[in-house]
C-alpha cells in the first residue's frame, strides 16, 4: 500500500479549508477591530487596578504598623522616651520614618534623632488630621529636609495620657511606592502615581524628575471617577495615549496606566495584512481537495484512538492500516509499547516478589480491601504456596495494631489516612497477627491521585525491623545488667577499702594491700565481660571472683578440677560474684567470724552428659530473713544458669544462707580442657 507523509496530507487538508477560512477571518477581523480597542481598555483599567492593589497593600502594611504602635504601653503611659525607643527599633535597618506630634502639631519625638533632641518644625503629618481617633490618613507627597527625600506620610489621631489630641505619623520616602508598583507594571506600559491633590507620587519611567510634580490639567480633569479609561495628548513623545485610571477609597489616589495607542493598534493592522494575503494564497488551491484528504487523515486518527484506548485498558493492540506512514509509525509504536509495558509489568513483578519490603495497595476507601505482594503476605502471616506476585484484593487481616506502646485504631494505620490524603514516613508500628505474634514494622505510605489530584488509591510500603527491636530490647536489658554491675562493684571497692584499712598495720602495707585487692577485682571483672575468653577451671574461676573482695581463707573449698565452657564460666562468675557480694553487705561475710563453704560434684547424666551439682554455704553470720521481695540480684541468680539447663536453688536457713546451683555439662568439659590450659591453683 503505498503511503504519503503526513505533511503532505496536512498541506492539502489545510489548502482545501482556506477558502471558508479566509471568508470566516473578513469577518472575524471586522469584530476584531472593534474588540480589540475594548480589549486594551480593560487592561489598562486592569493594569491600573493592578497597581492600585500592590501599593495599597504596601499602605496597608503601613497602617498595620500604625495601628500597632499607637497600643504602646509606654506610649498610653507618658513614657515618651520607652516608646521612641520601641519605635526606633520598629523602624531600625529601614529607611521609615516615624514622628509624633501633640495637639499644636510640635513634634515630640521622631525615630532616627536622639530622643530629647530638638527637632524642625518642619516634621509635619499630613495637611488634614484624620476625622476620628484610630482612623489612618493617607497624607500628600512632600518632600522631607531631614531626609533630602520626597515622602510619603500615613497618620493617626488618637489620645494621649492626659487626654489630649496627639498625632502618629509613619512616612515613607517616594521612591520606596516605585520600587513596590515596578513588579506589577506590564512590559511597555507606563504607570503614575498621583496623590490626593494630583501632584505626582511616582512614575514607573522618570520617576525623579516626576515625583513631586504636578499632573496634567487635561489628563487630572478626565481621570474624575473612581475608575475608568479614556485617550490624552502624550506631550512628551507628541503620540495618543490610552490610558485607564483606577481611584481606590483608603488612599484616594490615582493610579493610571498608559500605553501609546499606535502599539495597541499595530497588532491589528499586521494581523490583517498577514491574514488576507494568506487567505488570498490558500484560497486558491484549496477549494476540491478538503473532504478527500480529510476523510483519509480522519479514519487514520479514529484507528489510533481506538488503539491507544485499548493500551491504556491492557487490551491486545493491533499494527495501523494506514496510507499515511506517520500513523503507520505510531501504530506500530504502540504495538511496541504494549511490549514494552507487558516486559516491565512482568519485572516489576519481580522486583516486588524479590524485595524484602512489604508493599499493600488498595482503591477501597476504607482500606479494607487491598492487593498484597508476597513479602507483604508473609508478613501477616499468610500461606504463600501457589500465590502469584500480586494477588485479587482480598480482605484485610484481623490483627492489633500499636505505635510508641498505644493501640491504634483502623482508621489511624498508614493505607487508610494514605486514603484520606496524608502521607506516612518512616513510622514504626508493632502489629499482633491472630496468632499472637508480633511484628515490628517501619511503614510509609502515600496517596495515588489522579491527573485532578483527587485521591483514588493508596500504597504502603513496610520493611520488618523485628530483628532491630529485639536487638534494642536485649541492648537494654544489657544496660540495666551493667548498672546493676557498676553499683555492686561500687560497693565491693568500699568494703574492700574499709577492711583492709581496718586491719592494716601501717600506711605502707594498707596501700599495697589495697591495691592488690583492687587489681583482683579487676581480674574478676575480665572473666564476666570478655566473651573471647577460652574458659577456665571452677577452682580458679572462684579464686579470680573471691578473692578481690574476701581474703580466701574465709572460704572452705572442696571438690574435684572441673574444666568450665566459656559461656559457663561466666555465668558462674556472675553468681559467685553476686553471691560474694550479698555475704559481704547482708551475710556471713559481714562479720568477722563468719565463713563460706563451697562445694562442688558431678553427677553423670548420661554417657555423653554430666551435671555439675555446686552449694554454697554460709555459716557465723547474722540471723538471716527470708527477703519480702525479690530484687534484681536474686532474678538473676535465678536466670544465670537457664540457659545450660541448669538452676540455682535459695535457701535462707537459720544457721546462713544456702545456694545450690546445677548445670549441664559435656562429659568431655570436665576431663578434657583445651589445649594449653592450665590450673593456677
Amino acid at each position: 500500500m503505498r503511503r504519503f507523509s503526513a505533511r503532505r496530507h496536512l498541506v492539502v487538508l489545510i489548502a482545501a479549508a482556506a477558502l471558508p477560512a479566509f471568508l470566516f477571518s473578513a469577518y472575524s477581523l471586522t469584530q476584531y477591530a472593534f474588540s480589540e480597542r475594548q480589549r486594551y481598555e480593560r487592561e489598562a483599567l486592569q493594569v491600573a487596578r493592578q497597581v492600585g492593589l500592590v501599593v495599597e497593600a504596601e499602605l496597608h502594611n503601613l497602617e498595620t504598623m500604625l495601628k500597632a504602635l499607637a497600643t504602646s504601653e509606654a506610649l498610653a503611659g507618658g513614657d515618651f522616651a520607652g516608646f521612641h525607643a520601641e519605635a526606633s527599633r520598629l523602624v531600625r535597618g529601614t529607611d521609615r520614618v516615624i514622628l509624633l506630634l501633640d495637639a499644636n502639631a510640635r513634634p515630640i519625638l521622631r525615630t532616627g534623632e536622639p530622643y530629647g533632641s530638638t527637632l524642625s518644625t518642619t516634621a509635619r503629618a499630613p495637611g488634614s488630621l484624620p476625622a476620628a481617633p484610630e482612623d489612618v490618613l493617607v497624607g500628600d507627597v512632600y518632600f522631607s529636609e531631614a531626609t533630602g527625600d520626597y515622602r510619603i506620610p500615613l497618620s493617626l489621631s488618637l489620645d494621649g495620657p492626659e487626654g489630649e489630641r496627639m498625632t502618629l505619623s509613619i512616612s515613607v520616602p517616594a521612591r520606596s511606592i516605585h520600587d513596590a508598583m515596578l513588579p506589577a507594571v506590564p512590559p511597555g506600559w507606563i504607570v503614575g502615581i498621583g496623590d490626593r491633590t494630583g501632584t505626582f507620587v511616582t512614575r514607573s519611567e522618570m520617576h525623579e524628575e516626576a515625583t513631586g510634580q504636578p499632573g496634567l490639567p487635561e489628563y487630572l480633569a478626565k481621570a474624575s471617577g473612581r475608575s475608568g479609561t479614556f485617550t490624552s495628548e502624550n506631550f512628551l513623545r507628541n503620540d495618543v495615549l490610552l490610558a485607564g485610571y483606577y481611584r481606590p477609597a483608603f488612599s484616594n489616589w490615582l493610579y493610571g496606566a498608559n500605553i501609546p495607542l499606535s502599539v495597541a493598534e499595530a497588532p491589528l493592522w499586521r494581523s490583517l495584512a498577514a491574514i488576507g494575503a494568506l487567505g488570498l494564497l490558500c484560497a486558491l488551491i484549496s477549494v476540491g481537495l478538503a473532504w478527500v484528504f480529510g476523510r483519509s487523515m480522519a479514519g487514520a486518527a479514529r484507528g489510533l484512538a481506538a488503539r491507544a484506548r485499548a493500551l491504556g485498558h491492557g487490551e491486545p493492540v493491533t499494527p495501523l492500516e494506514t496510507t499515511v506512514t506517520e500513523f503507520a509509525e505510531i501504530g506500530d509504536a504502540l504495538v511496541e509499547a504494549q511490549r514494552a509495558i507487558e516486559e516491565r509489568t512482568s519485572e516489576l513483578d519481580t522486583v516486588l516478589a524479590t524485595v524484602p519490603a512489604g508493599v499493600w495497595f488498595t482503591y477501597d476507601p476504607t482500606a479494607r480491601r487491598v492487593i498484597r505482594n508476597r513479602f507483604a503476605a508473609e508478613l501477616m502471616g499468610l500461606p504463600t504456596e501457589g500465590r502469584t506476585t500480586w494477588g485479587a484484593a482480598d480482605q484485610v487481616i484481623d490483627t492489633r495494631a500499636f505505635k510508641d506502646g498505644k493501640p491504634v485504631s483502623r482508621d489511624e494505620r498508614p493505607l487508610t489516612l494514605a486514603m484520606h490524603g496524608q502521607q506516612t514516613d518512616g513510622e514504626e508500628f508493632t502489629y499482633v497477627l491472630p496468632s499472637g505474634e508480633e511484628r515490628h514494622l517501619l511503614s510509609s505510605a502515600r496517596s495515588i491521585r489522579d491527573k485532578d489530584g483527587t485521591v483514588i488509591g493508596a500504597v504502603q510500603i513496610s520493611l520488618d525491623i523485628s530483628d532491630r527491636k529485639r536487638a534494642e530490647e536485649q541492648r537494654k536489658l544489657l544496660v540495666n545488667e551493667l548498672n546493676h554491675r557498676v553499683k555492686n562493684t561500687l560497693a565491693v571497692v568500699q568494703s574492700i577499702a574499709v577492711q583492709t584499712l581496718k586491719n592494716a598495720a601501717d600506711v605502707s602495707s594498707a596501700q599495697a594491700a589495697l591495691v592488690s585487692r583492687l587489681q583482683s577485682l579487676a581480674k574478676a571483672h575480665d572473666v564476666l565481660t570478655q566473651e573471647s575468653w577460652g574458659g577456665a577451671y571452677l577452682r580458679d574461676l572462684l579464686a579470680a571472683t573471691l578473692a578481690p573482695q574476701v581474703v580466701l581463707s574465709r572460704f572452705q573449698l572442696s571438690g574435684e578440677r572441673v574444666w568450665l565452657s566459656p559461656n559457663l564460666a561466666v555465668a558462674l562468675a556472675m553468681t559467685f560474684h553476686e553471691l560474694a557480694t550479698n555475704a559481704i553487705k547482708y551475710g556471713a561475710l559481714s562479720v568477722d567470724a563468719g565463713a563460706v563453704s563451697i562445694s562442688w560434684t558431678i553427677e553423670q547424666v548420661s554417657d555423653d552428659a554430666s551435671k555439675l551439682v555446686i552449694e554454697w554455704r554460709e555459716r557465723d553470720g547474722p540471723p538471716i530473713a527470708h527477703p519480702r521481695r525479690k530484687g534484681f540480684g536474686s532474678r538473676m541468680l535465678s536466670m544465670s544458669l537457664r540457659p545450660h539447663s541448669g538452676s540455682v536453688d535459695l535457701r535462707f536457713e537459720p544457721e546462713g544462707l544456702v545456694c545450690v546451683m546445677e548445670a549441664r555439662l559435656a562429659t568431655s568439659a570436665s576431663a578434657n580442657p583445651p589445649r594449653g590450659a592450665e590450673s593456677t591453683g
